[in-house]
């Protein structure tokens, strides 16, 4: 996607987020993420090849370490440093 145009998507999620798998005998599955009136599918084409199989991967092996994250700031009973309440940062800075 060298040179071209690219969008930027960003979803605040709180508990009545939710994401869902789907896969289908016939087709390829369907994974989506919904937060708020914001609802995201990824789909693949009908044809699936290794990049496919490549980013699915990426998509998991992020996603966990997503979750690891999560939980490590709700065990330590934080909130991430720089952002607010909203969940959009502070602009402030801590000095090192």
């Amino acid at each position: 996607m060298a040179g071209g145009r690219m969008s930027a998507l960003s979803l605040p999620v709180d508990a009545s987020a939710s994401v869902k798998f789907k896969p289908f005998r016939g087709r390829t599955p369907l994974f989506t993420v919904s937060a708020g009136r914001v609802l995201v599918t990824l789909t693949l084409p009908e044809r699936v090849n290794a990049g496919d199989v490549e980013f699915a991967r990426g998509l998991a092996e992020q996603a966990a370490a997503y979750a690891v994250e999560v939980e490590r700031l709700y065990r330590s009973g934080r909130r991430p440093s720089g952002r607010s309440s909203s969940g959009r940062s502070s602009g402030k800075r801590k000095a090192a």
